[in-house]
């Protein structure tokens, strides 16, 4: 069910997307599945966990102009929202109808295909291509691992890393641990054959099928169980009796074994029994490292520009060759133990951790390499923001609308 305050945003966007000519504007994600997150407050306000996802169908490409004039509209109705929280954002992918029958054989094709609504227009998904377990873009799914954990980073309260979270900042830690980590099902059952489009049919299927799947030997006898758990509590966004640093560790972990599991498997043409550190080495199998699409191309061909500019040609053609994604987990799950290994009063091995990935991000990114001062806290914060600096300009293609975004959720605070 989406709430009714909701739908008028829905309805005014729809209203926009008619006024710009689209073709047709689709709903999608978690919306249009009815696995909406938000919370009914006393006063009658609602929060949102989850964010609000549309693709627009234009019948040419989308000028620059009009596509400004798109995004002040979702800019205005994100004020009008006034979320609480840093969770919740409007987003619109920009597609051409000719493109439709282009769009990449992954996950997010499949969920479009199976799962999206029509708000405006003509119904175009008939043209958008079938994806199945057999012609899935698996480097490309599996790539959903590493941004489950760059989720986490960004989203973690910098109260939580103090251990004095405010109850509201309880409760984003918890769903974004709960809500990430439902992701898991999503990678590894095309792995199985089984292909489906939402969390709780993953989740039912896992629950079924436990004993007769390949990936149970990578996870504790009660896995199944806490994926449920973590989907319910997706639902009520309830966290009072949650230990959150555990809840933060089981989640880690089982990324971790996920992706382990996948590289013992020999999954992407990887050696079998392949061990975690030698991913960056084979990144180009496991991951798709080249772009996949014309917009990913024209991104990574002026970052290379870029970085030839200020750093010279071969530090550009280093970069170009470098294993970035297999870098860029590494560097990530060692964001990630450091932060474990301080909540859990290990000093050395938190030091050690954040170092291990400051090197890897440093390898990823020469702009990285400014001195990183301060106590464990100070370095911790720092190199996060340089991560997501990292992001923004290779996963978003230096989409400025993701700077504000990126800053807004590393420095929010509860304020209520």
């Amino acid at each position: 069910m989406i709430p009714s305050s909701l739908e008028s945003s829905i309805v005014r966007l729809a209203e926009a997307a008619r006024e710009a000519s689209f073709r047709a504007l689709y709903l999608l994600g978690s919306a249009a599945r009815d696995e909406l997150s938000y919370l009914c407050h006393p006063d009658g306000t609602v929060e949102l966990f989850s964010d609000l996802e549309f693709l627009a169908v234009t019948t040419f490409r989308f000028s620059g102009k009009h596509r400004r004039t798109v995004r002040a509209a979702i800019a205005e109705e994100e004020r009008r929202i006034a979320n609480p929280n840093p969770l919740f954002h409007i987003d619109v992918a920009f597609r051409e109808r000719r493109r439709l029958a282009k769009l990449p054989r992954s996950i997010f094709t499949f969920e479009l295909k199976r799962n999206a609504r029509l708000l405006y227009g003509e119904d175009v998904l008939p043209e958008v291509p079938t994806v199945t377990a057999d012609n899935l873009d698996y480097a490309n799914t599996r790539e959903i691992l590493y941004k489950r954990l760059w989720a986490i980073l960004l989203h973690t309260p910098r109260r939580f890393l103090l251990g004095r979270p405010s109850e509201r900042e309880r409760r984003v830690m918890g769903y974004v641990l709960c809500r990430n980590v439902l992701d898991i099902p999503t990678v590894l059952l095309p792995h199985e054959g089984v292909l489906l489009p939402s969390y709780r049919q993953r989740v039912e299927r896992i629950l079924r099928e436990w004993d007769r799947l390949r990936m149970a030997v990578a996870f504790p006898d009660g896995f199944p169980a806490f994926l449920s758990d973590c989907l319910e509590r997706r639902r009520t966004l309830e966290f009072d009796d949650i230990v959150l640093p555990l809840l933060y560790a089981q989640v880690v972990a089982a990324l971790e074994s996920a992706i382990t599991f996948l590289l013992a498997e020999g999954a992407g043409g990887v050696p079998r029994g392949l061990a975690l550190a030698e991913l960056p080495r084979y990144s180009h199998r496991f991951f798709n490292e080249r772009p996949i699409s014309r917009g990913e191309a024209y991104g990574w061909s002026r970052l290379v520009v870029a970085l030839a500019r200020r750093h010279g040609p071969n530090t550009a053609l280093r970069w170009a060759r470098l294993a970035r994604k297999g870098e860029l987990t590494l560097g990530l799950l060692a964001m990630h133990r450091a932060t474990l290994a301080h909540l859990g009063g290990s000093p050395a091995e938190a030091k050690a951790e954040l170092e291990r990935s400051a090197m890897h991000l440093y390898r990823l990114w020469p702009a990285s390499a400014v001195p990183i001062d301060g106590d464990f806290l100070e370095q911790w914060f720092i190199l996060r923001e340089l991560w997501g600096d990292f992001w923004r300009a290779f996963i978003r293609l230096d989409d400025p609308s993701y700077v504000e975004r990126f800053r807004n959720a590393m420095e929010w605070e509860d304020e209520s």
